[in-house]
């Protein structure tokens, strides 16, 4: 699941839209208009206004009233019409667009975009009010937007909580836009077992900055392409090369060249090193 450095890239890449005309949006396959407040006729003839991204979830704003939230989950891509990466019957024949896992279509003028999503996990939400949807959500403030309000917030409720630090970190309404890569990443990078209970983490300041600049180093390169993870270019991203830990159980650790193990933690798929990350805490 593209996580938030993967989807900042996508903003990023979206933001030569903005400014442009919507001319037209169809949704080919309506089980990914999801929790949806405003039907699609709606958004016809409108500009876009700011492409933005919340924590994991991308953000086409049309007006303060008319707002598309997009949840691109494991294999959602927003790509140019036509784009290389897309099966070439579809580029040959764009009737079959639901045969072809196109999910949605948005008919900018001069710039086509479509929502491909093979295994039709994401999601698109028109709503009338971006706030009260994120409140419903019970998301988390941004790390990268709004760092003082996310740290705060983080901080405040790490400090009582004796769950595994480890799915703490995954959860959005403590902690915006980390999921397992950047999650393990960190941990690793401050020496602190995944296991370890939330508020016996003793330097919970050093954690928060290590996080910050792993989502900061992973935005500068793109994020990371473990699968099939695009922008909207259809460009990869180079993060992956400094992955310490993630994906790499039975490689030697880059720090004390012990085997990287992995463990289920929460129901995900967990890598550390028990020697770089050794359990300083009973059971």
């Amino acid at each position: 699941m593209p996580e938030l450095p993967e989807v900042e890239n996508v903003a990023r890449s979206l933001r030569p839209l903005e400014g442009l005309k919507l001319q037209r949006l169809d949704v080919i396959d309506a089980r990914v208009w999801f929790e949806s407040e405003l039907d699609p006729l709606e958004f016809a003839g409108r500009s876009l206004e700011a492409v933005a991204r919340r924590g994991k979830y991308l953000v086409l704003r049309f007006g303060p009233c008319h707002v598309i939230v997009q949840h691109l989950r494991m294999t959602g891509k927003m790509l140019d019409d036509g784009s290389l990466l897309l099966p070439a019957a579809l580029r040959e024949e764009p009737e079959g667009a639901k045969r072809y896992q196109v999910r949605a279509r948005f008919h900018f003028v001069s710039r086509p975009i479509i929502f491909f999503d093979p295994r039709r996990f994401g999601t698109l939400s028109a709503v009338g009010d971006e706030e009260a949807f994120f409140a419903g959500k019970g998301i988390a403030p941004d790390p990268i937007h709004q760092e003082a309000m996310a740290r705060a917030h983080f901080l405040a409720r790490l400090k009582n909580s004796d769950r595994p630090i480890k799915p703490y970190l995954l959860d959005q309404s403590l902690a915006a836009g980390i999921g397992n890569i950047y999650a393990d990443e960190a941990l690793h990078r401050v020496g602190v077992h995944p296991e370890t209970p939330a508020r016996k983490v003793k330097d919970l300041e050093r954690l928060w900055e290590t996080v910050l600049e792993i989502l900061h180093r992973s935005i500068e390169a793109g994020g990371s392409s473990i699968i099939d993870y695009v922008n909207a270019a259809g460009e990869r991203g180079s993060f992956s090369a400094q992955h310490l830990v993630y994906g790499r159980e039975g490689e030697a650790c880059a720090g004390c060249g012990k085997a990287v193990r992995r463990i289920v933690l929460g129901g995900r798929s967990t890598h550390f090193c028990l020697n770089c990350q050794p359990r300083r805490f009973r059971k």
